[in-house]
């Protein structure tokens, strides 16, 4: 048989089909079906508030497969006149209960549901459960119906009893020092229970990235004096993880890195990563040491040791570093104050240079990102960092760094937009930057900078006797001013296409001469995301040049 509703909303429909049931399959139960149809379409109606439809069954006997045809005038809706909620133990000096209950007395006015009803009692049961209100009882729940007048009166009256509070929190399955899992917890006993803050808990333990499992359990069976104790239940991650991977950027060629990481090397949580990365211009090795702070999961104390090499203009480097960093995550700021101490040799066509600096200073950073990190549909990054140092400190100059790099990208459909910047000052006293370590002066072009001109091959020049004579060389700045501003148009979900301009340079005081260069590419967003390859020129050159850029990563 076949089923036709007629005078229904859709809403309605759906109702009254789902008290109909299925349509029987075999003729000894179609009219079974047919008795019973009007009366579980009353049922349907009522429980959407029009408790006054008038319902008509007749069948279509003609009809191949015979139609039962319904048909329903609902007539005025019954609207809720009155809506009473009681509760009674601790809930009513609860001031978030009392909020809580509130918000389902503005339900007063609206058309009576059933269903919904229903699920007024379930949340109310739920709320007082998930708040420690463990031993709650129904005191009464009822609907009052007044027909006639198309009104319907509420009564809920809930006894909520005593609120319940966490009684001891007991580890197990780690070695972690009870130290520092006391300081990993959101909580401590004696505070009211809430189910909500088992799952903080959890959520917390999670994050520090010393266990691969955890579970969070409340022994609702050994309560004692309201006190409900937790047991938590413990799997430390591995004690190691190795990557290795291969990889190539236009800026530094083919590259190789190698990366050692210990997510905990003691009981108190300390761990450590190595890094080691081979490529023609830029190989380098990197140690780090973390040891949590108060919060561990927003404050680090960190070692960190490297050496590197790296070509800056027409000068090879060679430099070694060690710092001392405490870290911090405050409103969503990443906080760091450092001490590192820089000892840098350099070459510059056969001749040696050396110096070392103590520098003191802060870094500021926040990243915003909405979207797929692989390709994020809104986001902005902004970094800051100052360094200061004097020969007082054993520094071989005096000297204040300043640098603020700010990344922006928006999407509208098929469209996206990402502006970047780039600005930095060092303040030394003295005109000229010869003296100061390549690493700490200012380069610019190449992958992250400006494209079309080869990596750090932009700066000031300088005269320099070599064995060919005078020659004019790039030895960097003590400014930076590059900006980017790049369009994007999305081909497929996996493929976009770029054109973009950037602009900019490294300067000296009082000399400032900006090169520009436009480009185009193409990207695939792969799993770990954008590839990018892109093709770009040089217009500000009278020998524009070219190049053509590959890189991929994460852009926020």
């Amino acid at each position: 048989m076949s089923l036709e509703i007629q005078g229904a909303s859709d809403n309605q429909q759906k109702n009254i089909v789902a008290h109909l049931g299925s349509l029987p399959q075999a003729p000894a139960q179609v009219n079974r079906f047919i008795a019973k149809a009007r009366e579980r379409s009353i049922a349907a109606m009522i429980a959407l508030g029009y408790n006054n439809a008038e319902i008509t069954t007749k069948v279509d006997h003609e009809a191949q497969p015979i139609k039962l045809i319904v048909s329903v005038k609902p007539g005025p809706a019954t609207h809720i006149s009155q809506m009473d909620i009681q509760v009674t133990g601790d809930a009513v000096n609860d001031d978030s209960f009392q909020r809580f209950i509130a918000s389902l007395q503005t339900h007063q006015g609206s058309i009576l549901n059933h269903g919904e009803y229903e699920s007024w009692k379930t949340e109310l049961q739920n709320y007082a459960r998930s708040n420690g209100y463990l031993a709650g009882t129904w005191l009464h729940h009822e609907i009052l119906v007044d027909s006639a007048r198309q009104q319907a009166e509420v009564h809920l009256g809930y006894d909520a009893g005593v609120r319940h509070k966490l009684g001891k929190i007991t580890f197990q399955g780690s070695d972690v020092a009870p130290e520092l899992l006391a300081r990993l917890s959101p909580l401590s006993a004696g505070e009211h229970y809430q189910s909500s803050h088992l799952s903080n808990l959890e959520s917390a333990l999670r994050r520090s990235g010393y266990f691969a499992d955890v579970l969070v359990t409340p022994d609702l069976n050994a309560i004692d004096e309201q006190q409900v104790p937790v047991t938590v239940n413990l799997r430390d991650a591995p004690t190691h993880s190795l990557k290795v991977g291969l990889g190539y950027v236009t800026d530094t060629g083919p590259r190789a890195q190698f990366n050692w990481r210990t997510p905990r090397v003691n009981r108190w949580g300390h761990s450590q990563e190595t890094t080691l990365r081979y490529s023609t211009v830029n190989p380098y090795a990197n140690f780090l040491y973390q040891i949590p702070g108060e919060d561990p999961l927003t404050q680090t104390y960190q070692l960190m040791l490297g050496l590197e090499q790296n070509d800056y203009g027409d000068i090879s480097s060679t430099l070694r570093h060690a710092a001392v960093i405490s870290q911090s995550t405050k409103h969503k700021w990443v906080w760091a104050a450092q001490t590192r101490w820089l000892e840098e040799k350099w070459s510059l066509d056969g001749l040696d240079f050396q110096a070392g600096y103590l520098l003191p200073g802060l870094t500021l950073s926040r990243t915003k990102r909405h979207g797929p990190i692989r390709d994020p549909e809104e986001g902005f990054m902004q970094t800051y960092q100052i360094e200061a140092t004097d020969k007082a400190l054993g520094s071989d100059g005096r000297l204040l760094r300043m640098t603020g790099f700010w990344k922006w990208l928006s999407r509208f459909g098929e469209h996206r937009f990402v502006i970047k910047g780039q600005a930095g000052i060092n303040i030394t006293g003295l005109d000229s930057v010869e003296d100061l370590a390549p690493s700490l002066r200012f380069f610019a072009g190449g992958d992250q900078s400006i494209r079309g001109f080869d990596y750090n091959s932009l700066g000031p020049t300088a005269e320099v006797q070599t064995s060919e004579g005078l020659q004019t060389k790039v030895v960097g700045g003590k400014m930076l001013a590059v900006g980017s501003v790049e369009y994007q148009y999305y081909l497929t979900p996996n493929w976009r296409m770029a054109i973009f301009t950037d602009a900019g340079n490294a300067f000296n005081r009082h000399y400032f001469k900006p090169v520009q260069s436009v480009g185009t590419g193409i990207h695939w967003l792969s799993p770990v995301g954008a590839v990018r390859f892109e093709l770009a020129y040089g217009i500000s050159e009278e020998d524009p040049p070219w190049r053509i850029h590959i890189s991929m990563g994460a852009e926020l």
